[in-house]
């Protein structure tokens, strides 16, 4: 698990969304939108979706940052992410940690065998699985995120965006008004 004790800032409810999209592109490298989150957020039997497309995108942008608990588990269960990532604070921010938590039974358990055990102790078990890792080829360096999918970061082709001058927009406004 990621060590947050060296004072570093958590993540903001936005920054964890984000991150999540991130991972989610498809093979085009797109991200869902804020749309297509809150589609997946129907559920059987109710005709509109749980959250808005403006709800998601209020959550994405950062001017909603303080969600209901409904809320949250319903971009959860959207992103197929562990609800408890999107919590405030540093100690939920290791996404990877809380998915290996959320999917593995073996886990739990280990954890709570952790239960009353001294520092030194929880160090040996480190080791040992630090050891076990090298023997299966498996890097010791875990991020706390996941890194998305090979090639889905690379720059897509598309149409090229214009960037207008002020003056520029001004004459396209006033010729839209006027309608030419």
């Amino acid at each position: 698990m990621e060590d947050t004790s060296d004072g570093l800032e958590p993540s903001s409810l936005s920054t964890k969304l984000l991150a999540l999209l991130r991972l989610r592109r498809d093979s085009d490298g797109f991200t869902p939108s804020a749309r297509d989150v809150a589609q997946v957020t129907s559920t059987p039997g109710r005709r509109k979706p749980v959250l808005s497309h403006g709800q998601v995108n209020s959550l994405l942008n950062g001017t909603s940052s303080n969600p209901t608990s409904s809320t949250i588990a319903a971009l959860a269960g959207a992103l197929d992410a562990p609800a408890a990532f999107l919590l405030p604070g540093a100690e939920w921010d290791d996404l990877t940690a809380l998915t290996v938590y959320r999917e593995r039974p073996e886990a739990r358990e280990t954890l709570r065998l952790m239960q009353g055990l001294e520092v030194q102790d929880i160090l040996e078990i480190n080791i040992w699985l630090r050891e076990i890792r090298g023997r299966r080829g498996l890097s010791n360096d875990v991020p706390a995120i996941p890194p998305p999918p090979p090639g889905v970061d690379q720059p897509r082709e598309g149409r090229p965006r214009r960037h207008l001058s002020w003056d520029q927009a001004a004459e396209r406004a006033a010729a839209d008004l006027e309608g030419r």
